[in-house]
């Protein structure tokens, strides 16, 4: 049967993800002495060059790619990508686009082979899947950011909880969690913000409902981390990051990225990929993107990184 979307379980993990970048200067400006160097410290433990790749310095006001990148890790199992999401940032304009790629998405990767997008963290790691997002968009990226989803748990925990203003009442259950939110103001653990951020079928506006949901937990985490109560809070949160954070980019990178970008961070385009999920004919369900879509979004991409 064929479905006019992915059947994918979207996280806010891009979202904390890009509360991330702008917490490494946030962080770095409030702290002093022990403070600071246990920042530098814990950066540079999660600091993981792709395969043959030098530091990359980035240039001043230049656009950008930043992939991230949401894994379900294991022991034992290298797991694949739940969440893929291209930010795509202009600091000369002050525009910026969030693309949240379909997990199951059929791609043909950079050997030619056709799988699941998701699928290529399992086959070649960061490196293969960046490779082909790269190619399937038609756009470079030299910046990525990946988060165990066990880990994005521990973060929320690690702040303390979030609360938010929620717009109506649901219930959630799974295998992890059974959980009845009330409407209004609630406060959340790691686990029932992840809840909270996923549901979508008993939501009125459906995914757009989820996604405003998806903007209070990042506004909520990124509050904590920007605030005075965050040095209190400080081993907590580099001892999560170091355990279940890796990237490319470097802490002097990383707060070029949000003193450049503040505004494109506070104000994300969500760019959307149209088409229709079924089984093929290898008896596998893949997400197939409409090719008015495809083109549609890297034309946007590329217009946005090309504007002066």
């Amino acid at each position: 049967m064929r479905s006019r979307m992915a059947k994918r379980k979207p996280r806010l993990v891009w979202r904390v993800l890009s509360a991330l970048l702008l917490g490494f200067v946030l962080i770095a400006s409030a702290s002093a002495g022990l403070a600071f160097l246990k920042v530098k410290q814990t950066a540079d433990a999660f600091l993981t060059p792709l395969d043959g790749e030098q530091p990359k310095p980035l240039e001043s006001m230049k656009p950008v790619n930043v992939l991230l990148l949401g894994v379900d890790e294991r022991k034992n199992d290298k797991g694949r990508a739940d969440a893929i999401m291209l930010l795509s940032f202009n600091p000369k304009t002050r525009q910026a686009t969030s693309l949240s790629i379909p997990r199951d998405m059929q791609v043909t990767v950079p050997s030619g082979e056709k799988t699941k997008i998701n699928h290529t963290y399992a086959y070649g790691g960061v490196k293969e899947t960046v490779e082909t997002v790269e190619q399937t968009f038609e756009t470079d990226i030299p910046y990525y950011a990946k988060i165990n989803m066990d880990g994005l748990i521990e973060l929320v925990d690690a702040v303390g909880g979030v609360t938010v203003d929620n717009p109506s009442a649901f219930s959630w259950n799974d295998r992890r969690l059974q959980k009845e939110y009330e409407k209004g103001k609630i406060h959340l653990t790691g686990l029932e913000a992840s809840g909270y951020a996923r549901m979508r079928k008993q939501d009125p506006l459906g995914d757009m409902g989820r996604q405003i949901r998806q903007r209070q937990v990042l506004e909520a985490v990124g509050m904590k981390l920007a605030g005075p109560q965050l040095l209190t809070q400080l081993e907590k949160i580099t001892d999560v990051m170091k355990n279940n954070f890796t990237t490319n980019i470097g802490l002097d990178v990383a707060a070029q990225l949000a003193q450049e970008n503040q505004r494109g961070f506070e104000q994300l385009k969500p760019l959307k990929i149209d088409g229709e999920g079924y089984i093929a004919s290898d008896g596998v369900w893949y997400f197939f993107a409409s090719d008015e879509s495809m083109e549609q979004t890297k034309q946007t991409i590329a217009t946005l990184l090309a504007r002066s």
